[in-house]
C-alpha cells in the first residue's frame, strides 16, 4: 500500500542528493579537468493494490559525468602534438638566439679577423699588424669555444630533462594504476558498481598530463580497466600491471642515453620510436638532430677554416726566413669503440679533405671480412676489404681513417663510432703567438740580371711542394741563345724532364717546374741573359702569401667548394633559424587546434553556472514541494486523531 510519508521522504532524500550534486559541480567549476556531473532521477518499485499499481516515490538511479570519449581523446591527441612542437620551438630558440648574435655570433669576428689578415698583406713589416691579427686570431677562437660551451650545457641540460621527464612518466602511470586499483575496489563480483566520476575525472587528467610527456594510445576495455601503450605498441599499463621506462648510456655512444622499456621477459631500446610527440620526442629529436647537427656544423667551420688557413700558411715564409708552420690547432676525429664489441681494434681517422667535410657522424662497422663508413645522413662507403696484417684506409667523405693491421683483432659485428667535427669549434686554437713568425711572405723570390740585353722575364713563382727538400736551392738559367737556355738544376717542361746542363727549348709564356716550384718565362732573351730563382730571404715587405690568407674569405672551401667561411656559416645560422621558425608556426597551428578541442570537450563537460544555478533553483523547489507533502501528511494525521478523541 503506498505510505505518503515514505513517498515524501523518498524524495525529501532524492533532492537533497540532487542539490549536493549540483552543489558540487559549483564547488569545481575552476577545478582542471572536472566533468559535470548529473544525478539520474527514477521511480522507486511501485506497490501493489486491488489490482492497480501505485507509485512509492523517487530514487537516485546514478550519479553520472557528462562525458565523449572522442573528444577525450581528440584533447589528448591534441595536447601530445603541441607540446612536442612548443618544446622543440623553445629549444631550437636557444641555438638560434646564440648563433644570430649580431655581436657575440662568429660572422662579425671572422670578418674581423679576416680585416687584420688584410692589414698584414697592406703593410706586411708592420709588427703592429702583425699582433693585431694574432689577438683577434686568438678572439675569433674564443668565440667558437663560447658558443661550443653553451651548446655544451644546452646538451647536459638535455639530457638531465631526459631523464627527469622518464621518471615523471613513471609516476604518471603509477598514480593511473593506483587509481585502477581504486576503481577496482569498488566493483563487487563480475558486475562493476558506479565508478566515482571524480576518480575517473582524476584518471582522464593525469592521462592528459601523461600525453604532454609521452605520445599515448588508449584502450577502455571498462571504465575499471584500461591499457596505455606507447612507441611501435610498448605497454606501459594493463589494468593494475605497469611497465617502466629507463636511462642508459646508449652502447655505442655512452655520451648519450637511450629509453629503454623494461618489459616482461626483456629490456630493449625504444628511443627511435618515441619522437612523435610529448616533450619526451621533442627532446629525444632536439638531441639527436638539431642539437648535434648545429654543433657538428660549427666543428666544421672551425675545422676547414683552421685546415685551409693552415694549408695557405705552409706555402709561405716568415720574417726569420723559416717556412710557415700550422697557424691553427684542432683535435682529430672522436672515435668510439661500441661496448658491446668482441673484439679490438685501433683505429685513427685525421680530416683529409676539408671540402668534403658535412655535419653527420659516422658508424664504422666490420662484417667479418669488410669494413664499411655507415653515415648518419645514410650514405655509405664502398667495403674495404680488411688487409691485416697491412693496415686498412678507408677514405670517405673527406675523412681518411686507418685500422692499424697489426694492433686490431676485430671479429665480425664490432664497430666504432666516429664524429669528426664535434670537437671543432671546442678544440681550435692559435698556435702562433710571435708576431715574426706570420708566414706573409712568398718563400721563393725570381728576378733577372741587371746585365740582361734582352726582355726575359720571370713570374714571381708558385710553390708546389712544400716539403721538396730543394726548394729553398738557388736555381740559376742561363739563356744560351734566344731560343734556348740551359738550367743549373732538373727542370720539368709539361712532361720532358731535362738534367741539369741541359739545352731547353724557350717559347713565350712557357711553364717550368723545378724544386717544389713553378714558374712562367717571357720576352725576348738574348744570349747570356740570366733569371734566377731563390729563397725569399729577408723579404720583409713580400706580402704574396699574406694575400693568399686574406683571398680565402671568399674562396668557396665548404660543401664540395660552393661555399666559403663565412657562407657556410650563415647557411647554419639560416637552417637552424628556418627550423626555429616552422616550429614556432606549427606550434602556435596546433595551439589553435589543442583550443578548439578543449572548447569542444568543455561544451559537453565542463561545469555551466548558468545551468548549474537553474539546476538549484529546480530541485530547491522539488525539495520544498516534497516537504509540504509530510506537512499535508502531518495536517491529516492530526485531523483523524482529532476525529477519535
Amino acid at each position: 500500500m503506498p505510505d505518503m510519508l515514505n513517498t515524501a521522504v523518498s524524495g525529501l532524500l532524492t533532492y537533497q542528493r540532487a542539490l549536493s550534486t549540483t552543489s558540487h559541480n559549483i564547488a569545481n567549476v575552476n577545478t582542471e579537468g572536472y566533468s559535470r556531473q548529473r544525478v539520474e532521477i527514477g521511480t522507486q518499485h511501485p506497490s501493489s493494490l486491488g489490482g492497480l499499481f501505485y507509485g512509492n516515490g523517487a530514487q537516485i538511479n546514478a550519479v553520472s559525468r557528462s562525458y565523449d570519449q572522442f573528444l577525450t581523446v581528440e584533447v589528448r591527441d591534441t595536447t601530445s602534438v603541441h607540446s612536442r612542437l612548443e618544446m622543440l620551438a623553445e629549444l631550437s630558440g636557444h641555438i638560434d638566439n646564440v648563433l644570430a648574435d649580431p655581436v657575440g655570433g662568429i660572422s662579425p669576428i671572422m670578418h674581423e679577423f679576416f680585416a687584420a689578415v688584410q692589414d698584414v698583406a697592406d703593410d706586411p713589416s708592420s709588427i703592429t699588424a702583425r699582433y693585431n691579427m694574432i689577438n683577434v686570431g686568438n678572439t675569433m677562437t674564443a668565440r667558437f669555444h663560447n658558443i661550443d660551451t653553451r651548446f655544451q650545457q644546452l646538451q647536459e641540460s638535455t639530457a638531465e630533462d631526459i631523464r627527469t621527464t622518464v621518471e615523471e612518466i613513471n609516476t604518471l602511470v603509477s598514480n593511473i594504476r593506483d587509481i585502477n586499483i581504486d576503481l577496482n575496489s569498488m566493483s563487487t563480483g563480475e558486475q562493476p558498481t558506479q565508478q566515482s566520476s571524480d576518480l575517473l575525472d582524476r584518471r582522464d587528467q593525469l592521462m592528459n598530463e601523461l600525453s604532454e610527456k609521452i605520445n599515448i594510445s588508449v584502450v577502455n576495455e571498462r571504465e575499471n580497466n584500461l591499457s596505455i601503450f606507447i612507441g611501435n605498441g610498448q605497454t606501459i599499463l594493463t589494468g593494475t600491471d605497469t611497465f617502466t621506462l629507463g636511462t642508459v648510456p646508449n652502447t655505442g655512444d655512452p655520451s648519450q642515453d637511450q629509453i629503454i622499456y623494461n618489459g616482461l621477459n626483456q629490456v630493449s631500446d625504444i628511443s627511435a620510436s618515441l619522437k612523435s610527440g610529448g616533450e619526451l620526442g621533442a627532446l629525444l629529436e632536439f638531441r639527436d638532430y638539431i642539437l648535434t647537427d648545429t654543433r657538428n656544423d660549427l666543428g666544421r667551420v672551425a675545422i676547414a677554416m683552421a685546415d685551409t688557413f693552415n694549408d695557405a700558411h705552409l706555402q709561405g715564409m716568415d720574417l726569420n726566413g723559416n717556412l710557415g708552420t700550422n697557424f691553427f690547432s684542432f683535435d682529430a676525429p672522436s672515435i668510439t669503440p661500441n661496448v658491446t664489441n668482441t673484439g679490438t681494434g685501433v683505429i685513427s681517422a685525421v680530416v683529409s679533405d676539408a671540402t668534403a667535410l658535412t655535419r653527420y657522424d659516422y658508424t664504422l662497422e666490420f662484417d667479418g671480412a669488410n669494413w664499411t663508413m655507415v653515415s648518419d645522413s645514410g650514405n655509405t662507403s664502398v667495403p674495404v676489404a680488411d688487409a691485416a696484417p697491412a693496415d686498412t684506409t678507408i677514405v670517405f667523405e673527406g675523412l681518411t681513417v686507418t685500422v692499424d693491421g697489426v694492433a686490431s683483432a676485430p671479429i665480425a659485428g664490432d664497430s666504432f663510432r666516429i664524429k669528426p667535427t664535434i670537437e671543432g669549434a671546442a678544440s681550435i686554437n692559435l698556435l702562433i703567438s710571435d708576431p715574426l713568425l706570420i708566414a706573409a711572405g712568398a718563400p721563393i723570390r725570381t728576378g733577372s740580371s741587371l746585365d740582361n740585353l734582352g726582355t726575359a722575364a720571370i713570374s714571381p713563382g708558385e710553390v708546389t711542394d712544400m716539403s721538396n727538400a730543394n726548394l729553398l736551392n738557388t736555381v740559376t738559367l742561363t739563356f744560351t741563345s734566344a731560343t734556348t737556355f740551359t738550367s743549373d738544376s732538373v727542370v720539368t717542361v709539361g712532361a720532358t724532364t731535362y738534367a741539369a746542363g741541359a739545352p731547353i727549348p724557350f717559347s713565350n709564356g712557357m711553364t717550368i717546374e723545378s724544386n717544389g716550384w713553378q714558374a712562367e718565362l717571357s720576352g725576348i732573351p738574348q744570349t747570356n741573359d740570366v733569371l734566377t730563382i731563390e729563397a725569399n730571404t729577408g723579404g720583409q715587405g713580400d706580402n704574396r702569401n699574406a694575400l693568399n690568407l686574406a683571398n680565402l674569405q671568399n674562396t668557396g672551401v665548404l660543401d664540395g667548394g660552393n661555399s666559403n667561411y663565412q657562407e657556410a656559416y650563415s647557411n647554419l645560422v639560416g637552417r637552424v633559424g628556418t627550423q626555429t621558425a616552422a616550429y614556432d608556426t606549427q606550434r602556435e597551428a596546433t595551439e589553435a587546434l589543442k583550443i578548439q578541442a578543449r572548447d569542444r570537450r568543455d561544451s559537453k563537460a565542463a561545469v555551466n553556472l548558468d545551468e548549474e544555478a537553474a539546476d538549484l533553483i529546480k530541485y530547491q523547489q522539488a525539495y520544498e514541494a516534497t516537504a509540504r507533502i509530510i506537512s499535508t501528511v502531518q495536517t491529516l494525521f492530526d485531523t483523524l486523531i482529532a476525529s477519535t478523541r
